[in-house]
């Protein structure tokens, strides 16, 4: 279907005016919606059809539309916070200032468009659906509706029904639709794998009714700030200063939207971000192995812990995101060079201003990937998609970024490749590595047959990939795109693979195998979240290590069926639906018992201690608050919007760092334990930090003495 320019130019006069009114009549349902529009969608859409990206399928472009949006948002908002600021102008990201500046660059952007697009210029796939696809689609419509209705109901009576079924459900649509393949439409991959990827995100961002992970209070604690003071600034020097996806984004989604649950609406606007992610690596794996496979390894990323908890790792995941995209656009053959580039150098930005951790990671793989393939280059001759110009544009922008504007972020990059190397002479200390490197060797599992099963299917994963990208490297002049190449490519691969793809999934298999062999790698960086990174690349070489590994075992299973095993295997693992089955109560998802969810779990009353202690701390200057573990920490900073250097971990367990404050949360006060070396004990042992001191506040479940 091919839409002429004025509609798209009507669809953003209608958004546009829509959304004025709803802001400045305060309509809150409708601004709530087209206001999300307005900041999701609309920039992106005006983007796309301005470079007039006709040749690429309307996956690629959803993906697109949305990540032009975000980066849209982060750079636009940045450039009017400081222009702003500059003028003389204290709040730069309120409601009035950010309509008009929107408003007048869409009109632009729409006048623009219209003058360059004439004819027909939007490409769009026939949305009309036979009965035979629509029958199809009826199960995972029901998805989104099963997690929230399932969160709902384990968040009210703690019955676990609803979502140990959506849970199982999934991976037996999957399986069906990979079993029944000739049938199913593969149109409608994409479309299962966008509601799936919602569903799931959904109930680990619905499943507490506030902030619940490890980072994320002090993420939202930034937002909060930069919400208070409305403009982005320098607040801490510390590292989050230099991530804008946890301050500024979510503050002009705030603004724009006005909604009323603020919490809610930080979690909803990773949900709707993270969501195209898998659509990205959708993309990037069918240019190589089609449709089937492409959809199993979309799933694949789907299923890493670091993705499902999208909503509580939100920089981490805003910034694989823009990998995804970068990637994504870097091996299109759909897009012209000059905006290919473009497109590439914004992605790398957002990165930049997205995430630290993954900035400095993506670029070594982009530096390895340019540096192996110039030594590649020697021998053969190919088409380049890396070069040092890359290279060096993305260190430039680090170095600027978070050397000379935030500061903080580049002294701590440094630091870790310095205590990296030192720490090399520690190399065979099992002490000197992360407890999640101790649990891959099999060490201090829980349970012993099912971690014990779980433990095998996560190495099967590590197999597969491994085989897949040796099987590329093997089979160099079959699989990998070079002038004169010797070997007929293998029947799986619909096309061959880039050098630069090559020496990407070599970067990235070489980082899993670094923080393995390199003690402080595995301390200093989780390597869930490393693992959920590399996977934007390596997700397409587990699939072809499912393949390679069904033809070479003899097995009377196809490939598809060897990759579904493991891939539902462990994808039922890691939500930890495998473990519920068999009665084993391990995920706070799934139960509302436990010292787990004793832990993550915020009641209201402890925020009310939070917020009734935080405007004390926060007009004397010098006033410090104790808590016993990094949960009471959590509280304080999610909730009271306490500055995490007003706070002291573990001071109660070491009684003369004790603060004039201490701040006790429910499983210290109704449990009377906490929590020290990831390890419950008891709070009595600990009573005599308490002498001097008079209990000031309590609620019940939480209490604050002073000294």
């Amino acid at each position: 279907m091919r839409l002429k320019s004025g509609y798209v130019g009507w669809f953003a006069i209608a958004i546009i005016l829509a959304t004025n009114l709803a802001v400045f009549l305060d309509m809150p349902f409708l601004r709530l919606l087209s206001g999300f529009v307005f900041l999701a969608i609309l920039p992106g859409v005006l983007i796309v059809w301005l470079l007039k990206l006709n040749r690429i399928g309307i996956v690629e472009k959803a993906a697109l539309v949305a990540g032009l949006s975000v980066a849209f948002l982060l750079f636009f908002g940045l450039s009017l916070n400081n222009f702003l600021l500059a003028a003389g102008f204290k709040t730069p990201l309120s409601t009035v200032s950010l309509m008009i500046a929107f408003d007048i660059v869409f009109v632009l952007l729409l006048i623009v468009g219209c003058t360059v697009n004439k004819g027909l210029v939007f490409c769009l796939a026939n949305p009309h659906l036979s009965r035979y696809e629509k029958m199809f689609l009826i199960v995972p419509l029901t998805f989104p509706v099963l997690s929230v209705l399932g969160s709902h109901i384990m968040l009210t009576t703690a019955n676990n029904t609803v979502l140990v079924a959506v849970l199982l459900l999934i991976p037996a649509y999957v399986a069906s639709a990979c079993i029944y393949n000739q049938k199913f439409p593969e149109r409608l991959y994409p479309v299962v794998l966008y509601l799936i990827s919602v569903s799931l995100l959904l109930i680990y961002a619905l499943r507490f009714p506030h902030i619940w992970g490890r980072d994320v209070h002090a993420e939202y604690c930034m937002f909060q700030t930069t919400l208070y003071n409305l403009h982005w600034g320098i607040v801490e020097h510390a590292l989050l200063d230099a991530c804008l996806s946890i301050s500024l984004l979510p503050t002009i989604f705030q603004s724009i939207t006005g909604a009323g649950a603020q919490e809610h609406l930080f979690k909803g606007v990773y949900v709707a971000i993270c969501s195209f992610t898998p659509l990205a690596i959708y993309t990037i794996s069918r240019r190589y192995v089609g449709g089937l496979y492409a959809f199993l390894a979309s799933f694949f990323f789907i299923s890493q812990s670091t993705f499902l908890s999208a909503a509580g790792s939100a920089r981490t995941n805003v910034a694989i995101f823009f990998v995804a995209l970068a990637v994504m656009v870097l091996f299109s053959d759909k897009i012209d060079p000059v905006k290919q580039r473009v497109l590439l150098f914004v992605f790398i930005l957002a990165t930049v201003v997205s995430h630290y951790s993954t900035t400095y990671i993506f670029f070594f793989v982009v530096l390895f990937s340019w540096a192996a393939a110039e030594i590649i280059s020697i021998k053969y001759v190919f088409k380049r998609t890396m070069s040092l110009r890359i290279a060096a544009f993305f260190f430039v922008v680090i170095f600027i970024w978070y050397a000379q504007l935030t500061d903080v972020a580049f002294s701590a990059g440094v630091s870790f490749i310095r205590d990296t190397l030192a720490n090399l002479n520690n190399f065979f200390l099992e002490e000197s590595r992360a407890d999640m490197f101790h649990l891959l060797l099999g060490k201090g599992l829980g349970y012993s047959v099912l971690s014990a099963v779980n433990l095998l299917v996560t190495w099967c994963t590590f197999i597969f990939i491994g085989i897949g990208v040796l099987t590329m490297v093997r089979k160099f002049q079959g699989m990998v795109d070079i002038r004169g190449a010797q070997l007929r490519e293998p029947d799986f691969l619909k096309t061959r693979f880039e050098v630069g793809y090559l020496t990407m999934a070599l970067a990235c298999a070489g980082l899993l195998l670094a923080i393995v062999l390199l003690p402080y790698l595995s301390v200093g960086y989780d390597i869930c979240r490393l693992y959920s990174l590399v996977v934007v690349v390596l997700s397409v070489c587990f699939v072809i290590g499912g393949i390679v590994l069904s033809e070479r075992s003899g097995l009377t299973l196809n490939s598809c069926q060897i990759i579904l095993v493991i891939l539902l295997s462990y994808s039922m693992f890691v939500t930890g639906v495998a473990y519920q089955v068999f009665g084993a109560q391990v995920s706070v998802i799934l139960n509302s018992e436990g010292d787990a969810y004793a832990c993550e779990y915020i009641h209201d009353s402890e925020g009310c201690a939070a917020k009734w202690l935080a405007p004390t701390i926060k007009k004397n200057s010098h006033s410090h608050v104790s808590v016993t573990d990094p949960f009471g920490g959590h509280r304080l900073l999610s909730q009271g919007i306490i500055p995490r250097y007003r706070i002291d971990d573990y001071s109660l367990s070491e009684y003369g760092g004790v603060r004039e404050y201490i701040y006790l949360y429910y499983t210290n006060t109704v449990m009377d334990k906490l929590v020290i070396n990831n390890t419950m004990c008891n709070m009595s042992k600990y009573r005599g930090a308490f002498t001097g001191y008079g209990r000031v506040y309590d609620s019940g479940s939480s209490e604050i003495y002073k000294r």
